[in-house]
């Protein structure tokens, strides 16, 4: 028999550490070497599983298939098969250098329970709208407190873009495929106000009927980080998650 471990796809890598007893075992240890890249105590708190810890390592961009050194790190500490298929585990060649598709899906799961719901105020009544997931077909039905919420958390991040982005506001337009006449007139427009300017931009942004409603959180922390502002990006996933 062949060794079932040759040639292990990152899928199965993950897999075979979620479901070892002793990684689960040890979680608490792991989740202390791994602090920094957990980022709070908050999200230390929510993980409860070894499939939770590796959740949040793709969502904080410190484990993909191209950088695994989080499970070279559990899979040392465990010994036996799980250090054998690190050993024969080979990084696909054709990876797009920097780009992370698995933080990308914890992103979007993370999102998708805390999605834009447009038309939901209407003469003062807050409507119950279905939304759907880009990975399943089934719907989901948004309460007026998940709305609330939800509205929250919007303002908070357009706030600290508004005030955080500085010079890189037009970059960030651009990455948000804002024309380069719409970013001259709201520059015109607040000639002396970058909060406000930056603030009118991603009222555009939000009008703008060609992007999905209901993954414009997601689209701005893909443009913070084509402009190069992967810490504002971390601070928008962090006030999501909260």
């Amino acid at each position: 028999m062949g060794n079932i471990y040759n040639n292990s796809s990152y899928n199965i890598l993950k897999n075979l550490i979620i479901n070892n007893e002793l990684a689960q075992l040890n979680l608490e240890d792991f989740k202390r070497i791994f602090r920094n890249d957990i980022r709070s105590n908050r999200n230390m708190d929510r993980i409860n599983t070894v499939k939770d810890l590796i959740d949040c390592l793709e969502r904080n961009d410190s484990l993909s298939e191209t950088s695994i050194e989080p499970l070279r790190e559990i899979a040392c500490q465990c010994g036996g098969d799980l250090e054998r298929a690190i050993g024969d585990y080979v990084a696909p060649r054709d990876t797009a250098i920097g780009h992370n598709i698995y933080r990308e899906q914890r992103l979007s799961e993370e999102f998708r329970d805390k999605l834009e719901i447009t038309g939901q105020e209407r003469n003062g009544n807050i409507t119950q709208t279905a939304i759907t997931s880009e990975h399943d077909n089934f719907g989901k039905t948004s309460t007026p407190h998940d709305v609330t919420t939800y509205e929250k958390k919007r303002t908070a991040v357009y706030k600290l873009i508004s005030r955080d982005i500085g010079m890189s506001w037009r970059s960030l337009g651009r990455e948000l495929d804002i024309s380069q006449g719409t970013m001259d007139a709201v520059e015109v427009q607040y000639p002396h106000d970058l909060c406000s300017r930056v603030h009118k931009m991603l009222q555009v942004f939000e009008e703008d009927e060609t992007h999905d409603p209901n993954r414009r959180i997601l689209t701005l922390c893909r443009a913070l980080d084509s402009c190069r502002r992967k810490e504002l990006r971390r601070k928008v996933e962090d006030i999501m998650s909260y």
